[in-house]
């Protein structure tokens, strides 16, 4: 028997609920939070955001409504009609991802693609009992695998915060799936808790590093499934193991060594090109390197991937990461930068520029350095803007 897929009022009020606590301080989620979720009768206002109303837009973006009619209505009410108007089936689903600005950038998926991929996916886990998700619900990996996932494995679902602590590993049981992100499995690798016995876990949304894995299974987890893809893309591939190659899901081919196709679940097919170069081995791959993504700037294609590696050649510089400016900031690169050692900001940043001098472009010299201890990053560790 085939499990029913459509959305439910409490799945559109999860995600609603999911979307706006990623627009909180800790707090702001002090105050507000029920368990892992905002209160039914939580209003979106002023008090709150200093932008509620574009909050509310990307909130009807998500499920394809209009703006205008969700204003002033508590979680419950805003969920209530978009069920109503989409009856659990909304055609599509935008996602939101962060581009070359860091600005969100939307990434429409067809809801059939959706049900088509988690499907697939479903087979993977067939003896889960529960799942544990510390992912956003309004994220495309989060959707599918705490949303999605529960429904067509027929199991509960449990939310909890992206907070690593012992008490989050003991207090797993048999049977449980855990989806989280590399940057949460590695805090939890340092606990050095032992999982109990047959806790299989579930990582995406960037490399998740070899030794994490290894480390984890050697504290008792079952299994870690990588899942490869993207905002656009949904999942293409998976593996168990980090030392074998992604396999793809039955619904992708190869195309090309960065291209796959699709077909859809109304049959339709469409190309879609990758941001790494793959190594394939027939229906299974490898990432390779990613491909560097051009900017523009004064009319010039430049490459931030090519400025970052110039100034990781500075001794001084741990990490750092090269964005286009916003368009309220300029028209040039920005650079955020990790400092190696303790040194003055200005002193590294003279070093930076002198570099920037001998070895980048005009058009590759960025107009603006900022510092700090580490990367800028999401809830789900991720590269933000800052």
């Amino acid at each position: 028997m085939t499990a029913d897929l459509s959305l439910t009022a409490q799945d559109i009020e999860e995600m609603i609920s999911s979307t706006l606590l990623a627009e909180m301080d800790y707090q702001q989620k002090l105050k507000y939070c029920c368990g892992q979720s905002l209160g039914s009768s939580f209003t979106p206002g002023n008090e709150v955001f200093q932008e509620p109303k574009l909050i509310l837009e990307r909130i009807a973006r998500i499920f394809g409504i209009d703006s205008t009619e969700i204003a002033g209505k508590n979680i419950a009410d805003l969920a209530k009609l978009t069920f109503t108007k989409t009856n659990g089936r909304p055609q599509n689903l935008t996602f939101f991802t962060s581009g070359s600005t860091g600005t969100p950038v939307p990434a429409e998926s067809d809801f059939a693609d959706l049900k088509q991929e988690i499907q697939s996916l479903a087979k993977l886990f067939p003896s889960r009992k529960r799942i544990v998700s510390f992912v956003p619900r309004h994220h495309i990996y989060g959707f599918l695998f705490s949303i999605m996932l529960p429904k067509a494995l027929d199991i509960p679902v449990e939310y909890r915060a992206a907070l690593p602590g012992a008490e989050q590993i003991k207090t797993m049981m048999q049977g449980d799936l855990i989806i989280a992100f590399p940057l949460l499995w590695k805090k939890l690798e340092k606990l050095h808790t032992e999982f109990p016995e047959d806790v299989y876990g579930v990582t995406s949304t960037g490399p998740c590093p070899v030794e994490t894995i290894t480390s984890l299974q050697t504290q008792g987890l079952a299994r870690m499934t990588e899942v490869y893809g993207s905002s656009e893309t949904g999942g293409i591939g998976y593996r168990h193991d980090p030392a074998e190659m992604y396999t793809l899901l039955n619904h992708w081919k190869q195309t090309g060594n960065s291209t796959i196709e699709r077909t859809s679940a109304d049959g339709s097919k469409q190309i879609h090109t990758l941001q790494d170069n793959l190594e394939w081995q027939g229906a299974q791959f490898k990432p390779l390197k990613r491909t560097d993504k051009a900017v523009q700037v004064g009319g010039i294609n430049v490459y931030p991937a090519r400025v970052e590696e110039i100034f990781k050649t500075c001794p001084q510089v741990k990490e750092c990461v090269v964005r286009l400016m916003r368009s309220e900031e300029g028209e040039r690169l920005k650079a955020f930068i990790v400092p190696a050692a303790k040194i003055e900001h200005a002193l590294l940043e003279k070093e930076l520029r002198n570099l920037a001098n001998q070895e980048l472009s005009r058009h590759e010299k960025p107009g603006k350095y900022d510092f700090g201890p580490t990367l800028p990053v999401s809830e789900m560790g991720k590269l933000t803007d800052w």
